[in-house]
């Protein structure tokens, strides 16, 4: 698969608990292919974790994408959204939608309208994000194992810059969803990750003619663990 020759404007948008840092490599390589490339860090993550309060919600973090997308006055954008990151990307482009050239969901969550991220996640594995809830405190990351296969090295890596996730970014549903013309429509399955919400969310979207869809052959962490391969196939997206 050969990468788009055209030069493109990508927002990389990261998932729960990460931060802009976890697009390094892909950026530095979609950028090497000529293309423009920004990664935002979300409220309360990353760099961004000291302004963190219990108010930051999924529409905190809807607005930090069209700001920083405004602000630097981006058009025409191939909007990235990678796990929790495809909620986001999903408001965003029923937001702004003229600045919008394709949305890419990279193992992603896809939701509909009203729906949370909590809505896809079974009863089993709902425990401390509740318990979170209910306390009213942050949602610590996950072992570093949730997040399928990796190095020693990378794992380290991103051990050192997890951070916890605002909860009502979890459980604040997705509204205002408007119908919108038909754009350009990627989701990406990465298959060393076994999580069946995204192999729902892949079925789904494969019945969608329009939708184009593909599978990676890396875990969650395609960006760091693969990150020419998943470069190369975000560069050859329609």
């Amino acid at each position: 698969m050969s990468a788009n020759l055209s030069a493109r404007t990508f927002v990389l948008v990261h998932g729960a608990w990460h931060g802009g840092w976890v697009w390094r490599d892909v950026a530095r390589s979609l950028r090497a292919m000529g293309h423009t490339v920004s990664a935002p860090t979300l409220s309360g993550l990353g760099e961004r974790r000291h302004v963190s309060s219990g108010t930051v919600g999924l529409d905190t973090h809807v607005e930090d994408v069209i700001a920083h997308i405004e602000m630097e006055d981006l058009a025409n954008v191939d909007l990235v959204g990678w796990s929790y990151g495809g909620m986001v990307i999903t408001g965003v482009r029923s937001r702004i939608p003229a600045r919008i050239r394709s949305v890419i969901y990279l193992d992603a969550f896809v939701p509909t309208e009203s729906k949370a991220l909590i809505d896809f996640i079974e009863p089993a594995r709902r425990e401390k994000l509740d318990n979170a809830k209910n306390a009213d405190m942050p949602v610590p990351p996950p072992p570093l194992e949730a997040f399928g296969p990796a190095t020693a090295a990378i794992l380290m890596f991103v051990k050192e810059r997890l951070t916890n996730q605002p909860w009502r970014t979890l459980y604040q549903p997705l509204l205002g969803l408007n119908q919108q013309p038909a754009i350009p429509t990627t989701y990406i399955r990465c298959q060393g990750f076994n999580f069946p919400p995204f192999a729902f969310f892949l079925e789904e979207m494969k019945k969608d003619p329009a939708v184009e869809t593909h599978v990676l052959d890396a875990g969650h962490l395609c960006m760091l663990t693969a990150s020419d391969q998943t470069s190369r196939l975000l560069a050859a997206t329609r």
